[in-house]
């Protein structure tokens, strides 16, 4: 009697067992979907972020150029942004059209009309400079 009992309660913990090795392996595959929409949310967010930051480089080097009464370069590279200060990195899901150096004269102004691109996956941020008020306009527009 006692033989049953126990060969009752070893099936018992083996269908346990079984259980949840099944639930455990729903959830990693739940896991995996659920992560690729995670990392696309953060590659956008990381990207927000990127934008708001080269829009304060932009803003900040202007502003040096005036407070220091001297020229200064903000320098646009293939993996980062910098001037004489500062240095900001590129995400990996953005890149840069053309490599470009934008001049801040004594009074802060910038000295071309030309645009800055920068492509991602879903779209082309343009910035617009404007020339003698160091103004810039961020437009965006489709890939195609």
């Amino acid at each position: 009697m006692q033989n049953k009992i126990q060969i009752k309660q070893l099936r018992i913990k083996a269908f346990t067992m079984l259980e949840s090795l099944l639930v455990l392996g729903m959830v990693s595959l739940l896991a995996l979907g659920l992560s690729s929409s995670v990392q696309s949310t953060f590659e956008a967010v990381e990207e927000q972020i990127f934008f708001m930051e080269f829009e304060e480089l932009y803003r900040e080097t202007q502003k040096r150029s005036l407070a220091s009464q001297k020229k200064l370069n903000l320098i646009l590279e293939e993996n980062s942004v910098r001037n004489d200060y500062q240095r900001l990195m590129l995400p990996k899901g953005i890149l840069l059209e053309s490599n470009k150096s934008i001049t801040f004269d004594k009074s802060g102004g910038n000295s071309s009309l030309a645009s800055v691109r920068f492509r991602t996956k879903k779209e082309v941020v343009r910035y617009q400079l404007y020339l003698g008020n160091g103004k810039i306009k961020r437009i965006q527009e489709t890939n195609n």
